[in-house]
């Protein structure tokens, strides 16, 4: 390729370049003369003969026409309806977990547990409330997930000073009459109440010796006492306890099936539990599943509440109805979360809105 030259100044073939140059032919001056970019020559222009860029009258065509495109085509498909349809009855499904009914922080006593609940109780009718002017709601599932009495092991679940009082107290004085009073409460809103429970891990007595028959677990014990106490009421309340050494429970809600567990048995890495549940999770969706299949997993433990959703199978952790404790803060870093979980399963399209409730004092619910 021979080298770019501009012609001596004064000369005609100089001020024939100047005139194209000025008139904006700009690419095919730029090729003639060797330059293999414009600004190349705009540059040797300026530098040989004084012309300046700006003087030079840039050709610019005609804008393009704007390119007009038709309106889609919109079909209208009927959409129907089911608020009034017996398909789309839905049922109300409250989590119950870690009440902790004898634990005593600077926060949270036997008193605080009562107010929160009836906090709780008054939330939910109102949430209730504002679903059923989309579909009929006329069933309560409220499973037990466990811990709802603290126990009694001292140096094992607490200090002596975290105690309020002794577990026979914790079951028979405040736990049971404040949850059958509770769900006797409650039929004034709901058709039927199931009450499936399941253990926790302070109710297991003796849980690192096992020296005590599977009967012995307080949770257990419970049950059974909630189910004796609203024995007058069981053509509209069926309370199901887990059978004794039983850690979970398979709960069909609307058509479909949820693993009732309470979670105790997942460990944590450096503090974290959630990659062990969606771990474990997945593992019990393909041994438990196979011959007990399950389509969501509800539990608690962890006093914090969280929804998961990467295990192939939607996880709902459950908060606590205590505050202040050191369980969360020492094994995961984090504070007591007072909150519960509510939701709606539909017969067609499984959970459809979850709520979480928080019973923390100045918090407010709809």
């Amino acid at each position: 390729m021979s080298k770019s030259k501009l012609p001596p100044q004064g000369t005609a073939e100089a001020e024939a370049v100047i005139e194209r140059f000025l008139s904006g032919d700009l690419t095919s001056l730029s090729a003639e003369l060797n330059y293999t970019r414009r600004d190349l020559l705009v540059r040797a222009m300026k530098s040989k003969y004084g012309v300046v860029q700006e003087l030079a009258k840039i050709k610019v065509g005609p804008p393009p026409e704007p390119k007009v495109y038709p309106a889609p085509k919109i079909k209208i498909m009927p959409l129907i309806q089911e608020g009034d349809k017996e398909e789309g009855e839905e049922v109300h499904l409250t989590l119950r977990s870690d009440a902790h009914v004898g634990l005593l922080t600077p926060s949270f006593n036997i008193a605080t547990f009562k107010d929160r609940l009836w906090t709780l109780a008054k939330a939910e009718t109102n949430i209730c409330r504002l679903h059923r002017r989309m579909r009929p709601i006329k069933k309560l599932v409220s499973p037990w997930l466990g811990d709802m009495v603290q126990g009694e092991q001292y140096g094992v679940q607490g200090y002596v000073e975290e105690f309020e009082c002794g577990v026979e107290e914790q079951i028979y004085e405040h736990l049971v009459p404040t949850m059958a009073e509770y769900y006797v409460n409650l039929l004034q809103i709901y058709e039927t109440i199931e009450i499936p429970i399941v253990p926790g891990n302070h109710g297991n007595i003796q849980r690192r010796s096992q020296k005590v028959s599977k009967r012995s677990h307080w949770d257990t014990v419970a049950g059974r006492a909630l189910k004796s106490a609203l024995s007058h009421y069981e053509d509209r309340i069926h309370v199901t306890v887990a059978e004794p050494g039983q850690w979970y429970m398979i709960q069909e809600v609307n058509g479909w099936s949820f693993l009732l567990i309470h979670l105790d048995q997942i460990l944590s890495y450096q503090g974290v539990p959630f990659y062990g549940i969606e771990k474990r999770g997945l593992r019990w969706k393909q041994s438990i599943g196979v011959t007990e299949p399950f389509d969501y997993i509800l539990g608690g433990h962890f006093h914090n509440p969280n929804a998961l959703y990467n295990a192939g199978v939607p996880i709902y952790i459950n908060g606590t109805f205590s505050s202040d404790s050191d369980f969360p803060l020492v094994r995961m870093g984090l504070k007591d979360v007072a909150a519960q979980w509510s939701l709606f399963v539909n017969r067609k399209y499984g959970v459809t809105a979850s709520y979480k409730i928080s019973l923390q004092e100045g918090q407010r619910n709809v």
